[in-house]
């Protein structure tokens, strides 16, 4: 993606993210077992921290209740003329969890920077070293409403300041990835759809009378699961640009992309993030997830146990994942 650059203080931010990106060592690293070991099967799994007005991002929260010993980011937003440093905005753990019907799973938790190509860039960098049996990855829409399984991505941004309130695409409809042919402009994500769900409806259900300590029910803010479908314009800022750029490096194993190009070069600066992904996970299940934003305090770990289900259905799904089809959206 092209990146406006032109402004002194967005050229100083552009200059942080590629240069952190630059720097980032992978932290999921596989532990190595032994001869008669069985490996376990292993998720990565993110959520987004602060941007705009949600200091406080529902996903992030549910991601960091999930796994244990993953530290929700917690910091405020830049003072003007400041930059919003991507180091602080950053949180990964390596663990393992009990997922119900699959047993101990080990899991790459992360709490994702809402920057343009960073976030991806840092799923990428993870998922190239852990090896992921399965990858989901969360966000936030509504305040109150049901969640949406993304079907699939669209290789378009729109021009809006990210959590940085910074960086912004050059103009709306600049492709993610430049170069792609244009059947490449929408492409499906990867699920056992039916199965994953169906139990994800179930646990949603079980939980739905719920109450926080103000007396809302769970099921009043979370109210099941839809079909998102793809391309639409409403979905085309953050949660777009990781999945779709995760999606197309997830199936194009060698293949080299470039992201966060500026749009005004400077001499001695950098001129993009070339990004390669070396092991082959074109058959690796991926989805994006929509939660409510309004999720919090109790609420949250029930978000956890149902973002649990999803997890467990996918691993121990009957059926074999298939791309997803845009004619089954509930959502438009």
């Amino acid at each position: 993606m092209i990146v406006d650059t032109q402004r002194e203080l967005a050229w100083r931010q552009y200059l942080a993210n590629v240069q952190f990106a630059q720097t980032y060592k992978a932290i999921c690293q596989p532990t190595e077992r032994g001869k008669n070991e069985i490996r376990r099967q292993r998720v990565l799994v993110t959520g987004f921290g602060r941007f705009i007005e949600n200091r406080e991002n529902a996903s992030g929260r549910i991601v960091s209740s999930l796994v244990p010993g993953l530290e929700y980011p917690l910091i405020e937003p830049p003072i003007e003329g400041e930059i919003d440093d991507p180091a602080a905005q950053v949180s990964v753990t390596l663990s393992t969890i009990h997922l119900p019907g699959v047993g101990e799973v080990d899991v790459c938790a992360m709490i994702l920077p809402v920057f343009w190509d960073l976030a991806s860039f840092l799923v990428l960098s993870e998922a190239n070293v852990f090896l992921p049996d399965v990858v989901l990855m969360n966000g936030i829409a509504g305040g109150a409403q049901p969640i949406w399984m993304e079907l699939g991505s669209t290789n378009a941004a729109v021009a809006r300041p990210d959590g940085s309130g910074i960086l912004m695409p050059i103009e709306t409809g600049t492709p993610l990835l430049s170069g792609l042919a244009e059947e490449e402009r929408a492409r499906g994500l990867l699920m056992s759809w039916d199965e994953v769900r169906a139990a994800a409806e179930a646990r949603i259900g079980e939980l739905a009378e719920e109450t926080e300590d103000s007396g809302v029910t769970f099921g009043s803010i979370l109210s099941g699961v839809r079909y998102a479908g793809y391309p639409r314009d409403s979905n085309t800022y953050l949660c777009n640009n990781t999945t779709f750029v995760v999606n197309y490096v997830l199936d194009h194993p060698n293949e080299t992309v470039r992201l966060l190009e500026p749009s005004d070069r400077r001499e001695g600066g950098p001129s993009g993030l070339d990004v390669t992904l070396d092991a082959d996970l074109r058959d690796v299940p991926r989805d994006f997830i929509h939660w409510p934003s309004q999720l919090s305090e109790s609420h949250v770990d029930r978000a956890a146990e149902v973002m649990e289900t999803i997890l467990g259905a996918q691993l121990g799904a009957a059926e074999p994942p298939t791309r997803g089809d845009a004619t089954t959206a509930d959502l438009e």
